[in-house]
């Protein structure tokens, strides 16, 4: 049955809240998981033996749970989940929210404080659309009212991802707009459900920016050609990466069963081992960031963070555990755009300026290129680390961003990994 206007908008309060509070405890469990895979290590050291060998054990241990709970449990709640949210919506993925949300909760907690080079804001995204769904099966909504509240729900995690209510309302308005019903009530009970969300997390785990960093002053226009010439360079990067992404996961799709699980134990091995000799080659990338930011790092060093995090994201992502790919896209754009600064405009073209101003653009230009919501990249940066001052250069880098992977046959991300469940689902 219809349901009027006020009832919907009450629904979507609700979804926003719980989903905040389903993803602060989810934040703050993980922070609480890191630290036991921290203190394994100083147990191992007391013992004599090397300081990593017990993040290395608890990390592969960790990891192969994850994995195990969704193979075993809940198969769509693997990876972000981004993509069965919109399916959902689209009316081709039923949302299982009985085993989604505490195969994805547990599970998630598990893989990313393993420090896997994972983000938290997919399954927050996948777990506020099943609050939604849960909510108004359980309340008796119409199919309407559900559609509308399992989006609310979605952009209300990644405002509890990232504390960026914002970016969660346009994350569904532009990157979910094939799917999304557009209409008076539903754009306002994506508003209102992100606001609420955001409220509850910050009373949970109190304000502030999820990346801290410097004031920086916006660059002159006349050199806001450069940020152009690098959003082409991360339009091309975001075709590569998605690709990646995707053969890596056909990779781990062609192992036999017992290859693939050793492939995960080893990896969680390494990731453990990493977490102590070289923490920022891991994670999901908040560390890494600010250190590139502090601009301490040699080129050397940045370019090698690149590549192996590049390669490591994928990798991450192909086992299958829960874990989204935004926040390890932020960190690789803020390395690409401190090597660009760096490497060419300082070096090559002689230009001063501050390199950090790219590494900003970089974060939202990759997120940008891959996911092909542009405004959404430019606002989920502004408001993750308060650098409204360079709202135009992010315009000038994500537009330029998405053109050049529009015109290299780049597809969007959570497209083609929506296509491939339904390519392989068909196949089955």
């Amino acid at each position: 049955m219809n349901q009027s206007p006020a009832r919907t908008l009450l629904l979507a309060v609700l979804v926003g809240g719980a989903t905040g509070l389903t993803g602060g405890v989810f934040r703050r469990l993980i922070e609480t998981s890191t630290g036991w895979r921290a203190a394994s290590g100083d147990f191992f050291h007391a013992i004599d033996a090397p300081q990593w060998a017990g993040p290395a054990l608890v990390s592969s241990l960790m990891l192969l749970g994850a994995v195990y709970l969704v193979r075993r449990f809940a198969p769509e709640a693997a990876g972000s989940g981004v993509q069965e949210i919109e399916g959902a919506l689209e009316g081709l993925r039923p949302v299982r929210w009985m085993r989604v949300l505490p195969v994805k909760f547990i599970g998630g907690v598990l893989s990313l404080g393993s420090g896997l080079v994972a983000g938290r804001e997919g399954p927050t995204i996948q777990m506020g659309g099943a609050l939604g769904r849960m909510l108004s099966d359980g309340l008796g909504a119409s199919e309407e009212d559900a559609h509308i509240v399992t989006a609310s729900g979605a952009g209300a995690g990644l405002a509890a991802a990232f504390n960026a209510p914002l970016a969660g309302v346009l994350f569904v308005l532009e990157e979910m707009r094939p799917q999304f019903h557009y209409g008076v009530v539903s754009v306002v009970a994506v508003l209102v459900s992100c606001a609420a969300s955001d409220a509850v997390v910050r009373m949970i785990l109190g304000d502030g920016y999820a990346i801290v960093m410097p004031s920086l002053a916006a660059p002159d226009p006349p050199l806001l050609w450069l940020f152009l010439l690098f959003g082409v360079l991360v339009g091309g990067i975001g075709v590569v990466f998605n690709a990646t992404i995707l053969r890596t996961l056909d990779l781990f799709e062609s192992m036999g069963a017992r290859l693939n699980i050793l492939a995960v134990a080893t990896l969680g091995l390494v990731v453990g081992v990493m977490t102590v000799q070289a923490p920022d080659l891991v994670g999901g990338g908040y560390r890494v960031v600010g250190d590139v930011l502090s601009g301490v790092n040699p080129a050397g060093v940045l370019a090698g963070l690149f590549v192996f995090r590049f390669f490591a994201t994928s990798l991450s992502y192909a086992t299958g555990a829960p874990g989204g790919i935004f926040a390890p896209m932020v960190a690789l754009g803020t390395l690409l755009g401190m090597l660009f600064g760096r490497l060419f405009v300082f070096d090559v073209l002689g230009i001063e300026i501050e390199p950090t101003l790219f590494a900003v653009a970089g974060m939202g230009a990759l997120f940008a290129a891959t996911v092909r919501a542009p405004i959404t990249g430019i606002v989920l940066t502004v408001e993750m680390t308060g650098s409204y001052g360079q709202t135009l250069p992010l315009m000038v880098v994500c537009s330029a961003a998405v053109v050049t992977a529009h015109l290299l046959g780049g597809s969007p991300i959570y497209s083609s990994l929506l296509e491939r469940r339904l390519r392989l689902d068909a196949t089955d």
